[in-house]
């Protein structure tokens, strides 16, 4: 049976260039995902997308490999036969306009191997979503709604007399136009939640600019486990809060109901949690301000603001789906 190629609003045709390489539409347009979004996708996220069968992604991911265009690697830390391809055919790059894109290296860290296919999932399961694929195109659309360069998320690499300014460095997915904004975080499966903080201390002065200007802010964290995806919902659920979340300073007075909660826990009086509704209030209300304390004590002082969010585990990319 031909496969037809799904229908996605931001490759806008671009993919059309593929064909002129030898292949199919729904081919061609897999591969635009895969370079612009990637680099590397695995058999199952083919299947799911396209809906056919393993042997026909079997079939497309050898011919890469015939052809050149990519190679199959056993995914790591994970005790599975499982593979993913990578494709990092110059030609292809090229013929997308997008040649020097990082993609067309190979992840030898498996974060940042779990971090793109993660991404690449997230995209084609939106696919109706305003994707920026490419850094130029996230800066181009920004700077164009009148946000100065400045105010986006930037790191430099190499040294003083060769410096090189990459925005948005992670490149992880972000869907925007006028309306609202949708920037994805992916947990590949770090144990702390220092890149998670950084990225967000990154884009605070971004989504700030952009709610003042009318646009609404959302983020997708996507995690490998549910237990990350638990984690990662109450830490983004806060950045919603006007009232005093997670990262917002302790005033004196709450610093010192703190302590008062502190010594009333340690000495276990039932008594002495009256003044604050029972134990059971007082319990949560020593963890809110327990963890605002934590983060302002960690360096993070005011999380973001955004006006929503949402998290997400791929089941088939988890440890147990893989295993």
């Amino acid at each position: 049976m031909a496969l037809n190629a799904p229908d996605v609003p931001h490759l806008d045709g671009r993919y059309a260039a593929l064909n002129e390489l030898g292949f199919r539409p729904h081919e061609a347009a897999w591969l635009a995902l895969v370079c612009l979004h990637s680099g590397v996708f695995t058999r199952t996220q083919f299947t799911d997308h396209h809906r056919c069968s393993p042997e026909t992604a079997r079939t497309f991911a050898r011919s890469l490999v015939a052809a050149g265009f990519a190679r199959e690697h056993p995914l790591p830390d994970v005790d599975t036969r499982l593979h993913y391809t990578h494709v990092f055919g110059r030609g292809l790059y090229r013929a997308l306009s997008v040649e020097n894109i990082r993609h067309r290296r190979h992840p030898k860290e498996g974060l940042v191997l779990f971090r793109r296919l993660l991404s690449l999932d997230h995209v084609i399961r939106h696919p109706d979503l305003p994707w920026l694929a490419t850094e130029q195109e996230k800066v181009d659309h920004f700077t164009g709604r009148g946000i100065r360069r400045v105010h986006l998320p930037s790191r430099r690499y190499g040294g003083s007399a060769k410096r090189t300014v990459r925005y948005f460095a992670l490149k992880l997915p972000i869907a925007a136009d006028e309306e609202s904004a949708t920037f994805v975080y992916i947990d590949p499966g770090r144990q702390t939640d220092r890149e998670l903080q950084r990225w967000a201390a990154e884009h605070r002065p971004l989504w700030s600019r952009l709610r003042a200007l009318g646009t609404e802010v959302r983020v997708a964290a996507v995690a490998r486990t549910v237990a990350k995806q638990h984690e990662l919902s109450h830490k983004v659920a806060a950045w919603t809060n006007d009232t005093p979340a997670a990262g917002q300073p302790l005033t004196p007075e709450e610093r010192q109901t703190l302590a008062d909660l502190r010594a009333a826990i340690l000495a276990a009086d039932p008594a002495g949690f009256e003044q604050w509704g029972g134990f059971e209030p007082a319990r949560q209300l020593s963890i809110h301000l327990r963890q605002r304390a934590e983060a302002e004590d960690s360096g993070v002082a005011s999380l973001p603001v955004i006006d929503a969010y949402s998290t997400h585990h791929p089941r088939g990319l988890s440890p147990q789906g893989l295993a």
